[in-house]
């Protein structure tokens, strides 16, 4: 546990991480009982339920580690998107910290901020097309 108030709490991120992974796992369960995913597993049907899990398990992480950790938040230099053929990616820029510990969590971090973006556009496109299509 860091006592060091330029450090992140360690402790507190990993028991973050655990509630945004539990979170994640039981969207996931939930919707695919809700939508039928194990029952008749279609694509649709497992693409959507990813993406509720994955949206749910970045936003946990990146939101709680944004409000309780927000020392991590100084070490994103930029965003973008790069596409590349047929494939969108977000890239983060990061700067390092100098401790090993912090540059994995600074990572996991910004791994969290990509998913919870990247997940985001399935489920509005899926919306929308719900509500226009």
């Amino acid at each position: 546990m860091s006592m060091d108030p330029g450090k992140p709490n360690f402790a507190r991120l990993r028991t973050l991480q655990v509630s945004a992974v539990m979170a994640g796992v039981s969207v996931f369960v939930i919707s695919g009982l809700l939508m039928g995913v194990f029952r008749a597993p279609g694509v649709a049907t497992v693409v959507l339920a990813l993406a509720f899990a994955s949206a749910t398990f970045g936003a946990v992480f990146y939101f709680g580690a944004l409000l309780l950790e927000g020392s991590l938040q100084k070490y994103i230099l930029s965003d973008e998107t790069v596409i590349q053929g047929d494939d969108v990616k977000m890239v983060t820029h990061t700067a390092s910290s100098g401790d090993p510990v912090i540059d994995k969590w600074i990572g996991t971090y910004a791994f969290a901020r990509n998913l919870f973006g990247m997940s985001i556009v399935p489920i509005l496109i899926l919306a929308a097309l719900y509500y226009f299509g």
